[in-house]
């Protein structure tokens, strides 16, 4: 009977350690980069859209961006929720390529949020929780984007929301999500200036919200920012409300003269604001 007894104790410690074993973070592929499965499912619930998963990229003074900058470093935010789970767990990579010759795209900073964790699987480098997030789930680090033009790259998000009963997998419920940058060149200088597409700025100066008119030909455009050295530090996809007007937050500017390029099919337009 002792002998029995300590078989089944220790296979309810190898069962349990099998059921916890991502409380540290996955050590496979699951949120979709070449080709492997994009959910959780395999050792925990179905996949489902209960669970939510979001993707921000934001570039200097909180703008979120669409396109990416050779060698420009943005800052992501990976979010998720669960109407009733309250535990989480995440896996995060950008890549480029397509299907199982995708590589690894940019490089992740060094300065990690707490519960998080940079590891390097088939060559490609991912973001994941490193102990159980009490949700929701939100965290934020550091991504520069390539060197040079690798063309789109994908972003993939894996969240997986658990019940954290460690006993019975199969309540925790998992989603994931895959958002694309364009390549993006920044004009570094305005060699078309289209006659009949105006852009004005105000207030000029500015302290933390800068408010952009423009007519009826930037109806949607790009936004590039320039400080005075030339450096580009900012660049966003704006599309104007009704009346013509669009908002950059610029409290994270440093004070200073900055060139503001407007630019889309019908041409460019540049205009010098100061920020106090």
């Amino acid at each position: 009977m002792k002998k029995k007894f300590l078989l089944f104790s220790l296979s309810a410690v190898t069962l349990g350690t099998v059921l916890m074993s991502d409380s540290n973070g996955p050590s496979n592929i699951y949120n979709g980069v070449k080709g492997n499965p994009s959910n959780c499912s395999s050792c925990h619930g179905p996949a489902s859209t209960a669970t939510t998963a979001t993707i921000r990229v934001d570039s200097t003074g909180g703008v979120a961006v669409t396109k990416y900058v050779a060698g420009m470093t943005y800052t992501v935010t990976v979010t998720g929720s669960h109407t009733i789970n309250t535990k989480f767990g995440f896996q995060f990579a950008a890549v480029s390529g397509t299907g199982s010759a995708q590589v690894k795209a940019g490089t992740f900073g060094t300065t990690l949020p707490t519960q998080v964790k940079k590891l390097t699987m088939s060559s490609v480098d991912f973001i994941e929780h490193s102990a159980t997030i009490t949700g929701p789930l939100s965290k934020s680090f550091t991504w520069t984007a390539p060197a040079t033009n690798v063309g789109d790259v994908k972003m993939y998000l894996t969240v997986n929301a658990v019940d954290g009963n460690g006993s019975d997998n199969s309540a925790d419920i998992s989603n994931n999500t895959v958002s694309t940058l364009t390549f993006y060149a920044p004009p570094t200088s305005v060699a078309t200036v289209a006659e009949n597409a105006t852009i004005s700025a105000f207030p000029n100066p500015v302290m933390d919200e800068l408010h952009l008119q423009l007519n009826e030909n930037f109806a949607t455009s790009t936004v590039s920012v320039f400080d005075i050295t030339g450096r580009n530090i900012m660049n966003t996809v704006v599309a104007p409300n009704a009346a013509g007007s669009t908002t950059l937050n610029t409290s994270s500017w440093v004070p200073g003269l900055y060139k503001i390029v407007v630019a889309n099919a019908n041409g460019s337009n540049t205009i010098s604001v100061v920020k106090q």
